[in-house]
């Protein structure tokens, strides 16, 4: 094997584990915010709300349907919660994962 193709194997190989600490970080942050969500509305089920986060962020692209699925949660259980509260609660919640990842291992 080449250095070229050593090379491209090594960009293969880091392209691929940071897609997977995105992924691992976002369903860190996406189980934190189930677990705020379902406190706030009194769910007591937080597995199946969890379940209910995630398929929701599986349907379309992640973060925005997870976003409309807890705005729409919370506000229909009549909370006084805005969008802007849950974006900012998604964006500290991020940080949060990606922190405990690192610390992780």
């Amino acid at each position: 094997m080449g250095i070229i193709d050593e090379r491209e194997e090594a960009l293969e190989k880091e392209y691929i584990m940071k897609l997977e600490r995105t992924f691992h970080i976002r369903a860190r942050r996406d189980r934190m915010l189930a677990r705020w969500a379902a406190e706030l509305i009194g769910r007591n089920d937080f597995d199946v709300y969890f379940d209910e986060v995630i398929s929701a962020g599986l349907l379309e692209s992640g973060d925005e349907k997870v976003f409309k699925k807890v705005l729409s949660d919370l506000q229909y259980a009549d909370l006084a919660i805005n969008a802007q509260t849950v974006r900012e609660k998604m964006e500290q919640l991020l940080l949060v994962a990606a922190r405990s990842l690192d610390e992780a291992g």
